[in-house]
């Protein structure tokens, strides 16, 4: 059965994802959420330029 998130929910995953182990992966998020690395890309995005986390090549980390 396959859940689709919003946009916020989806971002409340990622940053509790990379709370809990500090960095986290493109493919790790793209395999846990279900979504296409493009939309997880667009959401470290935001989540960087808001300030939450820190974009690395291939993921993010607080």
């Amino acid at each position: 059965m396959s859940v689709s998130l919003l946009k916020k929910e989806r971002k409340d995953l990622i940053l509790k994802e990379i709370n809990v182990h500090t960095r986290i992966s493109l493919t790790d998020l793209t395999t846990t959420l279900n979504v296409s690395e493009d939309t997880i890309r667009r959401d470290l995005n935001e989540l960087a330029d808001d300030g939450e986390i820190i974009k690395i090549r291939g993921g993010g980390y607080v």
